[in-house]
């Protein structure tokens, strides 16, 4: 696979904000699925969390942080969400904007019901109208938040970066052509029972679908951590603890990426 690098300046030549998005989780040898983000934390017998000085070597060696950015630190990374939204409303952050996903999960939907209302509701509306969604077990939530984002149309690139057991949780009906290895995300509003017949089709015959609306494309790339190296600096940074996802032993990484590299924005 080739080295994995967040994007470039757009052929407009305008310089596009860079946020680093971490998760906790990805701090955590192993990766669990199917629980809640309020469940129970991981035994760290079972999932030990990264030495600090590994997880800190990685975020200043790959990720080139040498100091504190402005930022938001939230328990649950569906949070983030609307955290974005104030900022974006406050100016603070400027759209669109290219995301580093550095996360154990995609948080694309995999796994969760909410591509249904995304698709079938959310997506049928204009942008504008698309930033204040529902939330709950079948809506907006802490796994798919990104997809939520780009269907607001907040993101001009997603760049996923995960630990040594994660990534295999893309959600296919997000990307284009519904293709597992495509290199976009190319949301798309659709009827229920469409996607229903998406359900029982192979990918090679998913033109049969039909689709209402697609969605600009987002560059999406995707790799695990090793071959990930940051180009440029990140102007903003966010963290999530996602309680349910790891164990108490990682919390002293939490605190210390937030002590150290985050200046914690208030809109």
């Amino acid at each position: 696979m080739s080295r994995l690098t967040p994007s470039r300046r757009t052929s407009s030549s305008r310089r596009v904000f860079r946020l680093l998005d971490l998760d906790l989780d990805f701090f955590v040898e192993g990766v669990v699925h199917w629980r809640t983000s309020d469940g129970e934390r991981l035994d760290d017998q079972e999932y030990p969390p990264w030495s600090l000085d590994r997880a800190l070597s990685f975020l200043t060696d790959r990720c080139k942080l040498n100091g504190s950015l402005p930022g938001f630190v939230v328990e649950n990374h569906g949070e983030l969400f609307w955290a974005w939204k104030k900022a974006i409303s406050a100016g603070v952050f400027s759209v669109p904007f290219d995301v580093t996903h550095v996360d154990a999960h995609a948080d694309l939907g995999l796994g969760d019901s909410g591509y249904t209302y995304l698709m079938t509701d959310l997506l049928y509306r204009e942008p504008i109208q698309r930033t204040n969604p529902e939330v709950g077990e079948t809506r907006l939530d802490d796994g798919n938040y990104l997809a939520f984002a780009i269907a607001c149309r907040w993101l001009s690139r997603l760049s996923y970066v995960y630990n040594d057991e994660g990534g295999r949780d893309l959600m296919t009906y997000h990307l284009e052509g519904f293709d597992p290895s495509a290199s976009n995300i190319q949301l798309k509003a659709m009827q229920k029972s469409e996607i229903d017949r998406l359900h029982s089709l192979l990918v090679s015959r998913s033109r049969e679908i039909r689709v209402d609306r697609y969605e600009p494309i987002v560059p999406f790339q995707h790799g695990v951590w090793r071959d990930f190296q940051a180009e440029r600096p990140f102007d903003a940074i966010c963290l999530a603890r996602s309680p349910g996802f790891t164990p108490a032993a990682a919390d002293g990484i939490f605190d210390a990426i937030r002590e150290s590299f985050i200046e914690e924005i208030d809109v």
